[in-house]
């Protein structure tokens, strides 16, 4: 009668499984590291929304301060928000207290969970904008701020921060404007072609996930 021995992996085999192994995590690491930084980008999304719709309910320029109207992030931002650059004051979100500053006009990362980032990352502006007549009549530029006067004024934020992890690099930067706009990113390159941006829609200009 005829015994059966098991038989386990030759060497050859185990090599073959391992480089296999190896190949797909490959393949699949960087896949996963590009999906986690592009989720942390929703964040900077979500808060130009919101200080988008609380500057338009205001009928007329406010204050320079950005928290005039109502804009206050949820602690944990990875991003520094801007309505002026560079900042005057920021929103120090260092400690377990918010401080507020009379004349901010910019909200600081929450230093207090990201202690190796900056209080404030450098905004990356779009290479060119054309904005609508209105906006060009009040004279806004790339630079954010409050633009006009009066009951005709136009506004443009943006948010800058980290979501790769490398701090060294440029950082991911969006912009939000109160006026429709032809721009042309910083990066990636575009080959100088814009792109039409309605009013209220959160734009990249500088992607932290495809650019170093």
């Amino acid at each position: 009668m005829r015994r059966n021995r098991s038989r386990g992996f030759t060497l050859i085999e185990l090599m073959i499984v391992v480089a296999i192994i190896g190949i797909l995590a490959a393949i699949a690491i960087p896949n996963f590291l590009r999906f986690q930084a592009r989720a942390r980008q929703s964040e900077a999304n979500s808060n130009l929304k919101t200080l988008f719709t609380g500057l338009r309910t205001l009928p007329k320029r406010p204050q320079a301060q950005i928290r005039v109207p109502g804009f206050s992030p949820e602690r944990g931002n990875r991003y520094s928000y801007h309505m002026n650059d560079p900042c005057t004051t920021a929103e120090d979100r260092t400690g377990v207290n918010i401080i507020q500053n009379p004349n901010d006009d910019c909200v600081g990362v929450d230093n207090f969970k990201f202690s190796s980032f900056p209080a404030t990352f450098t905004v990356i502006s779009p290479l060119n904008v054309t904005w609508n007549t209105k906006a060009s009549q009040n004279g806004m530029s790339l630079k954010p701020g409050l633009y006009g006067s009066g009951v005709n004024w136009d506004f443009l934020g943006y948010a800058a921060g980290d979501v790769d992890n490398v701090i060294s690099d440029t950082a991911d930067t969006w912009l939000v404007a109160s006026s429709d706009g032809q721009i042309t990113p910083a990066c990636p390159s575009t080959g100088g072609v814009s792109q039409n941006v309605a009013a209220g829609e959160p734009f990249n200009v500088n992607n932290d996930v495809n650019c170093d």
